[in-house]
């Protein structure tokens, strides 16, 4: 199985949307710091799973609103 890399930016910047959608604020520095120290090794198959999670949490979340 091949695991292609991804530009870690990218994910990072994807990552961050979702977290700022979900909590409908801008992140501090040092979540931002967190968030781009954690996605940096992501491959995209990775990048993929956590991203599907995060909408996942996120619209349970929504839904019991």
């Amino acid at each position: 199985m091949k695991h292609e890399s991804i530009n870690p930016k990218y994910a990072r910047d994807e990552i961050t949307e979702v977290f700022v959608d979900g909590l409908q604020r801008d992140l501090s520095p040092e979540e931002e710091r967190l968030i781009s120290g954690w996605t940096q090794s992501f491959n995209k198959d990775e990048r993929a799973t956590i991203i599907n999670l995060l909408k996942e949490l996120l619209n349970k979340h929504k839904r019991h609103d």
